[in-house]
């Protein structure tokens, strides 16, 4: 019993112990299979071709097919048949040409059966097929290996594409020589300073800029940050990372003194552009710095600053106003005479003033707006008109060149250069020499006509006191006696009177009549007036001449003799033309001094020729005695006494001459102080 005990014992024992490795086999077997399929996945996936080669050179294993994505081809082949080179291809089969012997991966593949070591990185060119690319020669790294696979040997030979490598080192190579060439030959200065701001790099044109000698003198050895032409805000700028766009003023004088020695003493004006260069972390690696020489449009710019300065101030001074301006673009250049010629206000766009030219006057508006937008689309001839302009309520002439100084309107070039000149001092000159040309033709005519008249003038009283002087040593009775006396005597004064307005206005033309500035008493010399002239007038009783005193007492600082003379004459003057009622004369108290005036109830004189009544020689009724100086004299008088003379009269109602006189009441003595003036002092 315990023999078949230990017999069941065993048994199982023994089965326990096949079951064991049965299943260390299925375990080993696993594995096995796993790595097989790990190693396929590695030999299939690799990147470069993976060739197992035994000793008679063919090829054991390869993941050649799958690389390049193409059947796999079962038959036994030669290393040579896929690893061609070009004598292979064009025999098409390895190992025929003479040259094979010397082939070099023949000799390494065999030298390592031989000597059983390796070889590494091996450059070759290859004439190897690829799905993805046409065939030819290709740059290959191969890289061999001997081993011992169950007892057999072989040589695991590797080969890596390293074409695109090579093209690519071959494109930054031309890159980097097209970079230096751009570099080296470009016109603007550039620099390439590393993070701290030392100059690594500089071209040529830097060289010429800074004015040293050679790219030694810089690079290595300057630093942008010390640079004392640089402001402290580009520094801080650059040192931040942030892009620049402005410009730096070189003062070598400074530069010689602190940062190098350079060959240049003045100043240089350079457009200064910064930017950067950073690693794929964003840093900044390298600072790119770029010099575009400015000093000439510096210079212009002064110059035409200068310039437009000069143009300004002659404008200004001269009154003659400049502008220029491109109708199809908004370019334009305008000096404020221009615009204050045209009553505008300055900084006026000029396009607005061409457009409505609001402050001209209508007739002139529409010519001028009419040649401006002809100019838009054709060729113009210069203008040259008198325009009107509104300027504080009034219009002034202002004479407006215009000249189409070029027309291109292809390329936006259609430009007008205008020109105005104030000539309203010049117009009013014109106008006050046409008007004294009238005046002076008409004032021919009137002396030829007053002398024509005081021939008869003088003729006239003169013929009568010789005439009745004769009958008067003959008279044959008291009454024509007397009557011979009056009519001598009123000729005689006649004459006296015509003898005085001539000297008068002799001396008012020649600038020489005299002036006695006194205190006047104006109710006295009036009431002397209104006796002398009721004396003169007592042959016409229908005529009543009275004074009407306007303050109880009257004195003024006037001139006595030219105030009589001019009160005599309006009042002879009424006396001719009243024949019945009253002539009325007095004077009141105004704010703006004293009003006088002789009214008088005669004919009237018309409306369109009261302006006339105060010229030289004009009469307006030739059958009454006179020569037409009376009221001429008047107005010459009150005006040199700074005062005004006028007339207001109806046809049939009667006149009332006046004057006023800028002078109010004193207190003090008639005769105080007298001074003597002449007409020149006015």
């Amino acid at each position: 019993m315990s023999m078949i005990i230990v017999g069941v014992t065993l048994i199982i024992s023994l089965s326990f112990a096949l079951i064991l490795v049965i299943s260390r086999e299925r375990i080993q077997r696993r594995k096995i299979q796993a790595a097989k399929q790990f190693h396929e996945a590695v030999w299939n996936n690799a990147h470069e071709f993976i060739f197992l080669i035994d000793k008679s050179l063919h090829i054991s294993h390869t993941n050649y097919y799958a690389v390049c994505n193409l059947p796999v081809n079962e038959e036994r082949k030669h290393f040579g048949d896929i690893l061609q080179c070009r004598y292979a291809r064009e025999l098409e089969k390895c190992a025929n040409n003479n040259k094979c012997n010397g082939c070099l991966i023949r000799s390494k593949i065999e030298n390592l059966f031989a000597e059983h070591t390796s070889f590494n990185n091996l450059e070759t060119a290859m004439d190897i097929q690829f799905a993805s690319r046409p065939s030819g020669v290709y740059n290959m790294l191969v890289s061999g290996r001997y081993l011992v696979l169950d007892k057999k040997e072989y040589v695991l030979l590797t080969v890596h594409d390293i074409n695109e490598e090579y093209e690519l080192k071959s494109s930054l190579k031309h890159s980097n020589e097209k970079f230096l060439c751009f570099f080296d030959n470009v016109t603007v200065g550039c620099a390439i300073c590393d993070k701290d701001g030392k100059l690594i790099e500089v071209n040529d044109t830097y060289v010429r800029y800074m004015g040293i000698q050679s790219k030694e003198d810089a690079v290595n050895l300057l630093n942008i940050y010390t640079n004392p032409c640089v402001n402290e805000e580009y520094k801080d700028m650059m040192k931040a990372g942030i892009p620049i766009s402005g410009e730096v003023k070189y003062d070598y004088e400074k530069i010689n003194q602190s940062y190098v020695k350079s060959c240049h003493q003045d100043v240089h004006y350079f457009r200064f552009i910064v930017n950067y260069m950073r690693d794929s972390h964003g840093a900044v690696e390298n600072i790119l710095i770029i010099w575009v020489e400015n000093t000439l449009i510096h210079k212009t710019l002064r110059q035409n600053a200068t310039f437009r300065e000069m143009i300004t101030y002659a404008s200004s001074i001269s009154k003659i106003g400049f502008c220029s301006i491109n109708l199809v673009k908004n370019e334009q250049l305008v000096t404020p005479e221009y615009l204050k010629n045209l009553g505008v206000k300055e900084g006026t766009n000029l396009r607005h003033i061409f457009s409505n030219l609001e402050h001209a006057h209508a007739e002139d508006r529409e010519f001028f707006r009419k040649y401006v937008e002809r100019a838009f689309y054709e060729k113009m001839e210069p203008l040259e008109k008198n325009v009107r302009i509104l300027i504080d309520g009034k219009y002034r002439w202002i004479k407006q060149y215009l000249i189409q100084q070029t027309f291109d309107p292809e390329n936006k070039a259609v430009i007008l250069a205008g020109v105005n000149v104030d000539i309203d001092a010049q117009k009013q000159t014109e106008e006050a020499l046409r008007e004294a040309k009238e005046r002076a033709e008409s004032s021919d005519q009137l002396k030829s006509a007053f002398l024509a008249n005081m021939s008869h003038e003088i003729r006239t009283p003169l013929n009568a006191i010789v005439g009745f002087s004769n009958l008067l040593m003959n008279a044959d009775s008291k009454e024509n006696f007397d009557s011979f006396k009056q009519i001598i005597e009123q000729n005689s004064a006649l004459l006296l009177q015509l003898i005085g307005d001539i000297l008068d206005l002799s001396k008012i033309e020649s600038g020489t009549l005299e002036f006695i500035w006194s205190n006047v008493n104006i109710n006295a010399m009036m009431y002397d007036l209104e006796k002398v002239f009721q004396l003169r007038n007592k042959n016409n009783p229908a005529v009543e001449i009275r004074f009407v005193p306007g303050l109880k007492s009257c004195i003024i600082r006037s001139e006595r003799q030219r105030l009589i003379q001019v009160i005599s004459n309006l009042l002879t003057n009424a006396m001719k033309f009243t024949t019945k009622g009253s002539i009325t004369m007095g004077y009141e108290q105004r704010e703006d001094g004293m009003y006088f005036y002789v009214r008088d109830t005669g004919c009237g004189i018309p409306k369109e020729k009261q302006e006339q009544v105060f010229q030289r020689f004009v009469q307006l009724d030739s059958f009454k005695q006179g020569t037409g100086l009376g009221l001429s004299i008047c107005s010459s008088i009150i005006k040199i006494m700074e005062g005004q003379i006028g007339v207001t009269s109806q046809p049939g109602e009667g006149s009332t001459f006046w004057f006023t006189l800028p002078v109010k009441p004193i207190i003090g003595g008639d005769n105080e102080g007298e001074i003597v003036r002449t007409m020149e002092n006015y």
